[in-house]
């Protein structure tokens, strides 16, 4: 019984659509090209396992039979590769044995020898030859089904390495864009275009901002009084902003007192904070008021508008610039134009800015700040309180005060934090003061209980 044949449609199916084949003629080969539709025969199990050369890689059709006149196949322009002698000159196969591996096999499943008109091989003729013959056959050669290596491998489509001795004819490539197929230089600029677009952006990283943090720009920091810490705070503030990538500057219009030795408040936020920029616009010897130093001194008093276009140069380069007054908000701090006095909190009008009023934490606080942010809100100006110093040990009034302040508190900083190192103070800042000032402080009652020892 003859074995089953093997269905080659899904090998085939990935072949180009034109397949080149190579028809020997008396005297020459002819090429043309064969619909791979048209030799999906079945094949003879028998013929697959047949033992073929590895360099056959396209259908051979059946040699024409030799006739009377025909003139020897010319085969000096051809390669030695087996798959072209096997076509251009076979040997006489032995059709007795149906078993020769040299045996070709057509679609219907007969021989080349069963068919009238087709032989296993051509006869040499060295006769002369029939111009009947040589011309080009009017119809196609017979489809023949190609041979496979084994069952069930796919189906080369390139041709195998040629042997030292064997050398194989150059592949016929279809020119580019043959049979709708792109050419080479298309696919290299689509893959060229496909790299650019997965490739990272080369423009260089925009600055960090924080994603929290709604004090921005010009910022005034005042205080309910002289002493309350307004300077430590000032460099807290400056310090968990610079940690969220912001751009600080701090400016103080006038220090006073710079007689008695001691560092000044710009000297201290530099140690503590280490703003971008810091400056001082003005300093007098004695330890009052700023209008008042100038006049004893008989030095020139600040003039206002000075003052507020020295703050405007420095909010052009910087994200944040801090403003550091003197004393309280009503305290007098120079001349306008006119030759009368200006304040801070006419400072802050002018610049239309928003404040930070530092507040003690003990006894009398709670009427000095209430009545530092009625003369805010009067003047339309926005303001939080920050403790300048909560206690390490509270006691009852602390806690009352605390209570009050509440609603209006943005930030407390411990009793002692300018004393802390440069390194803890900057690592420490954000969680002394809430998100609205780039810090981390959002729950007071937890603050209360871990600061309280217990005390709520």
């Amino acid at each position: 019984m003859t074995p089953a044949s093997t269905d080659l449609t899904g090998v085939l199916s990935r072949l180009p659509s034109a397949t080149v084949v190579l028809t020997g003629r008396a005297g020459r080969f002819t090429v043309s090209t064969l619909d791979p539709s048209a030799i999906l025969a079945p094949v003879e199990l028998e013929a697959l396992a047949s033992p073929v050369s590895a360099a056959v890689t396209a259908p051979v059709p059946a040699p024409r039979a030799a006739e009377p006149g025909d003139a020897a196949p010319d085969t000096s322009g051809l390669d030695s590769a087996s798959s072209l002698t096997a076509a251009a000159a076979p040997e006489p196969a032995d059709t007795s044995n149906s078993a020769d591996p040299d045996r070709l096999v057509q679609s219907d499943g007969t021989t080349p020898g069963d068919e009238p008109g087709l032989t296993a091989a051509p006869t040499p003729h060295t006769g002369p030859a029939d111009p009947a013959a040589t011309a080009p056959p009017a119809e196609p050669a017979p489809d023949i089904a190609p041979v496979s290596p084994a069952p069930g491998a796919p189906a080369p489509v390139s041709p195998a390495p040629a042997s030292p001795g064997h050398p194989l004819p150059e592949p016929l490539i279809p020119a580019p864009g043959a049979d709708g197929l792109p050419s080479g230089e298309a696919i290299a600029e689509e893959i060229a275009v496909e790299l650019e677009a997965q490739a990272p952006p080369a423009a260089q990283p925009a600055p960090r901002r924080p994603e929290t943090g709604g004090w921005r720009g010009i910022v005034l920091v005042t205080g309910t009084d002289t002493g309350v810490g307004k300077t430590i705070v000032t460099a807290a503030v400056a310090a968990a902003a610079q940690s969220s990538g912001l751009r600080v500057a701090v400016i103080k219009p006038g220090q006073t007192g710079i007689n008695t030795g001691e560092p000044t408040d710009i000297d201290v936020i530099t140690r503590l904070a280490a703003p971008d920029t810091t400056r001082t616009l003005a300093e007098y010897p004695e330890p009052m008021a700023p209008l008042a130093a100038a006049t004893v001194a008989e030095m020139p008093p600040l003039e206002l508008y000075e003052v507020v276009d020295a703050i405007r140069a420095e909010a052009d380069k910087h994200d944040l610039v801090l403003v550091e007054g003197a004393g309280g908000l009503l305290v007098p701090m120079g001349v306008r134009p006119s030759g009368e006095s200006w304040t801070v909190a006419d400072l802050a009008t002018t610049l239309g800015i928003s404040t930070i009023v530092v507040a003690r934490a003990g006894l009398g606080t709670l009427n000095h700040t209430a009545l530092t942010l009625e003369a805010l809100a009067r003047r339309g100006v926005p303001a939080g309180v920050v403790i300048g110093a909560w206690p390490a040990d509270p006691d009852l009034v602390h806690w009352a005060n605390l209570s009050e302040l509440v609603p209006h508190l943005v930030g407390a900083l411990p009793d002692g934090a300018g004393a802390l190192d440069p390194g803890v103070f900057r690592r420490s800042a954000p969680g002394w003061l809430t998100p609205g000032l780039y810090g981390d402080l959002d729950n007071w009652r937890v603050w209360a209980e871990e600061s309280g020892e217990g005390h709520h």
